[in-house]
């Protein structure tokens, strides 16, 4: 494993840990959106078109509509960010796929460029809980209403 591969893993486990236990139900949202791209993607992975990944562009285009849904519906900023950050990932597919011939440095430039979109996807993220934090706002763990509903008596 790289050493970018490293910090990837490590800033996405932390920055989820802390969307999860700190964040709202949007930030939760958008962890359980990332959390099954990556799982999808480790199966998905092995599927070329002639040296395209068609599998984790689809993948990345369902992410896209996630993040575009969660932009729509909810009242945070780092939602929009998480969608404009996605369309560039769709845009290095659609360009890596219009490639005639691709070469292992083309494919390389194209996961590269990917990942460092990745990364300011999971610090957008990483901001909003940050930004929820500071306005006061209690995380969604707090608001959740642990006991048991007792049926009413009569």
């Amino acid at each position: 494993m790289t050493p970018f591969q490293t910090f990837y893993l490590v800033l996405s486990l932390v920055v989820f840990a802390l969307a999860w236990t700190r964040g709202g139900h949007t930030e939760r949202a958008g962890v359980a959106i990332m959390v099954c791209a990556y799982v999808v993607s480790l199966v998905a992975q092995f599927i070329h078109l002639n040296g395209f990944r068609i599998a984790e562009a689809a993948i990345d285009l369902a992410v896209l509509s996630g993040f575009a849904w969660l932009a729509l519906r909810r009242d945070r900023w780092w939602t929009l960010a998480a969608t404009a950050l996605a369309v560039l990932v769709m845009v290095a597919h659609t360009l890596t796929f219009l490639s005639p011939d691709l070469t292992l440095q083309q494919i390389r430039a194209d996961i590269a460029a990917r990942w460092g979109i990745g990364v300011l996807v999971i610090l957008s993220l990483g901001a909003g809980v940050i930004e929820r934090w500071m306005a006061g706002e209690a995380p969604a763990s707090r608001l959740a209403d642990w006991k048991p509903r007792r049926a009413p008596t009569t």
